[in-house]
């Protein structure tokens, strides 16, 4: 007990020992320090001098500080420091009071001065660098209001895109073919960039698919689509392409009657030209048709992205449709249901989804276009014929979405060639971005990837695709497994009660295709239902991500229900395909209709994905954050790409039934020139034989005259025999009346 006093005695004497040992760790201040302003950075315009110190002053042993504070003494300036970390160099400026006075004469005697001074061996008086920012700028006079590609009202509500073009990637050697109503090929902001090589017209079946006028004033849509790619930058016209180096082709196909075949010929037309296919169309929005590519459209696609590109596949870009007004949903669009399209939706310049969208679970990602009456929609170009100006702030819908995407794609294969139709879309999966949306219902799947039926996997931002892009190894091959057909022929229960229908899919299942993580899930149903827009179709993944596939559409009251119509999903990206997959039916049909239930015959259940573990997606997700940076572009880091397969030429059939038409029109042509040319030839050398000869006519009284081709002016005589060779004609000149055969000879 007898340490307890001093205890107290510690904690009095403690802050006093503090007080005396803290000043130890304390850097001495100048007397005066404190009262002194910091110096200047830097001196106002033309009032500062940059002086290099001679090297043996230092050597010497010499302060350096205190020459160059004597250096400025001498000159009139003031010493400001040390230039940097460049030993022996000062900057040296004219007094504060000074600085506001534009002496030159005190200027030129502070620069002889420092010319003349022993300690001095280089100086310069500084001036003004004109430095600008490496920011792209342009001077399309509407670039200003495409807020889609730099929106300064709504910070991040653009794609983007800026800072890939100060790396100079604008989608140089890529093409982009739009599947439309044509390409005006001559605007200004087309031209330039115009690949005759990957374009045709279908409709007129020749090789120029300028678009033709109408009655309505409308065939404009395929021009616009074709400027949101690659409108050509600083040529004082328009606007500006998200891709405005790459070339852009055109397929005239929707103006007029389309077949099966058309559209199919439209898909593989010139796939080694094109790369990307941007198809910003489809079956009927309005809430009621079940429609896609028939037969023919379908082996094509899947042909183009087999043999496409080389083999690494043709891309085609689809829109969402336009039906949301009519409760529509893009997995009754059969376009934006495959498996080898890439589905693009639109949302609003606050990032909302449009009155006009439809929703889906195949849907990849959406981008930027029109929303209600007072908010912006898409300034493109625009044709010039009928009504058009060349340039439009008016151009909307998921139509608009589409190209942006396929030129955003384009920036994509500029970085990267080599990418496969497969990789594109991983990278959107990858890489679109979740934002706040109160009506988007977004999910987490059991890989980790959000998505939702209203915005896919997010927003397209091309700065975070053209990263990815270049950082990115190809995936594995696509492998597939398919379910038997399913056979049911059950009753679809009325709701709240659903039809459950089970597929367990096992490790045996998929040892043969070696897969392991999906990509597309599909299931194809086959039903009667006297009202087919009441049934309701979810399917859950063995990790229990759900996917609407099959949503409810009040106008669609076909009574033959579906055959053999498959519904897709994306949700299901990158999670195992291993394990049990059930699909729920419920018919909504109101009240005492419900007694009218619907029967569902036969059912099949398809996946699609790769070798991939879900290890290796995780890999992928971490290499994809890491390379945001943009590293890898400010670095000549390259992947190698294999060189692609050997395809046989395209069979080109240069005589089509307009150029036979136009061959028969100048063959009849020429063949009437020929004609009338032979008939003037004769008839002016029959002529020229007679004169030649001398044709004669009958003279009134007796006279005979004789017509030459040259000669002087003749007299008539009277012909007094002409049985005897008399002259006729005095002259010099003589003529004999025995029927012109007579030779003539000189006159006396």
């Amino acid at each position: 007990m007898a340490s307890s006093p001093s205890f107290p005695l510690l904690l009095f004497f403690s802050p006093l020992i503090l007080l005396t040992v803290h000043p130890l760790h304390t850097p001495p201040l100048s007397p005066d320090a404190s009262a002194l302003p910091p110096p200047p950075p830097s001196c106002g315009p033309g009032q500062s001098w940059a002086v290099r110190l001679h090297a043996r002053l230092n050597e010497e042993g010499h302060d350096m500080d205190e020459l160059a504070h004597l250096v400025a003494v001498d000159a009139g300036l003031e010493n400001r420091g040390q230039i940097g970390q460049l030993a022996g160099h000062y900057l040296l400026c004219r007094g504060a009071e000074e600085e506001g006075q534009r002496d030159t004469r005190g200027a030129s005697a502070a620069g002889q001065a420092l010319a003349d001074h022993p300690y001095v061996a280089w100086h310069s008086q500084e001036l003004l660098l004109s430095r600008s920012k490496r920011s792209v700028a342009f001077n399309d006079p509407k670039y200003p209001k495409q807020w889609h590609l730099h929106n300064e009202l709504r910070a991040g509500m653009d794609i983007n895109v800026t800072g890939v073009w100060e790396h100079n990637i604008t989608g140089a050697g890529v093409t982009v073919v739009v599947v439309d109503d044509g390409v005006q090929h001559t605007l200004a902001d087309i031209q330039p960039n115009y690949s005759p090589e990957g374009s045709y017209d279908l409709n007129s079946n020749d090789p120029d698919p300028m678009p033709h006028p109408d009655a309505r004033s409308d065939n404009h849509h395929g021009t616009r689509c074709a400027g949101e790619i690659a409108a050509v930058s600083n040529n004082s016209f328009c606007a500006v392409g998200v891709a405005y180096g790459s070339r852009v082709a055109g397929i005239r196909v929707l103006d007029g009657p389309l077949t099966d075949s058309m559209e199919a010929v439209a898909f593989n037309k010139h796939y080694q030209v094109n790369d990307v296919y941007s198809c910003s169309w489809g079956p009927d929005d309005d809430g009621r048709t079940v429609d896609g590519p028939h037969p023919l459209g379908k082996a094509a696609l899947q042909h183009g992205v087999i043999a496409g590109r080389r083999g690494f596949g043709s891309i085609f870009v689809v829109a969402s449709g336009n039906g949301g007004q009519y409760n529509d949903n893009c997995n009754y669009d059969g376009y934006a249901n495959s498996i080898y399209t890439v589905t693009i939706g639109a949302v609003d310049e606050y990032g909302r989804m449009p009155f006009y969208a439809e929703e889906c679970a195949s849907m990849l990602a959406v981008t930027f276009s029109s929303g209600g009456r007072s908010l912006r929609s898409i300034v493109t170009s625009d044709w010039s014929m009928q009504d058009g100006t060349g340039c439009t702030d008016a151009h909307t819908g998921t139509s608009a979405a589409a190209p942006l995407a396929a030129g955003m794609i384009a920036l994509m294969l500029q970085v990267r060639a080599c990418l496969t139709w497969r990789d594109v879309q991983h990278i959107i999966a990858y890489t679109a971005t979740q934002y706040t949306d109160k009506l988007a219902n977004w999910e987490t799947n059991g890989a980790g990837f959000h998505h939702s039926h209203q915005h896919g996997f997010g927003l397209l931002n091309a700065w975070r695709l053209v990263n990815a892009a270049k950082v990115w190894v190809s995936v594995p091959f696509l492998v597939s497994y398919q379910s038997p057909v399913l056979k049911e022929d059950r009753k679809i229960l009325a709701y709240p009660d659903q039809l459950v229908l089970s597929w367990n899919v096992t490790a045996a299942d998929l040892k043969q295709s070696g897969m392991k993580t999906l990509e597309h899930v599909s299931v194809t149903v086959t039903m009667a239902h006297p009202h087919r827009g009441n049934v309701e179709v979810v399917l859950h993944c063995p990790s229990g991500m759900s996917s609407l596939i099959g949503a409810r559409r009040a106008l669609d009251s076909d009574t033959s229900g579906y055959m053999d119509w498959t519904f897709s999903t994306v949700r299901c990206w990158g999670e195992r395909a291993e394990g049990q997959y059930s699909v729920l039916i419920t018919d909504h049909t109101p009240g005492e209709q419900s007694k009218s239930l619907g029967t569902l015959n036969h059912w099949k259940l398809t996946l699609y994905g790769s070798s991939m573990s879900d290890e290796e997606v995780k890999q992928r997700q971490s290499l994809v954050k890491e390379a945001m940076g943009g590293q890898y572009l400010n670095s000549s880091f390259s992947l190698p790409c294999p060189p692609g397969l050997d395809i046989a030429p395209e069979k080109v059939h240069p005589l089509t039934s307009n150029s036979l038409k136009s061959l028969l029109l100048l063959g009849c042509f020429a063949l009437f020139w020929s004609l009338y040319y032979t008939m003037e030839v004769a008839l002016a050398h029959l002529d020229l034989r007679e004169l030649w000869r001398g044709r004669r006519s009958r003279a009134p009284d007796g006279f005979q005259a004789v017509r030459l081709e040259e000669g002087p002016e003749l007299e008539l005589q009277r012909v007094v025999n002409t049985d005897t060779k008399v002259p006729v004609i005095a002259g010099d000149v003589t003529a004999y009346s025995d029927s012109g055969k007579g030779s003539p000879t000189d006159s006396d």
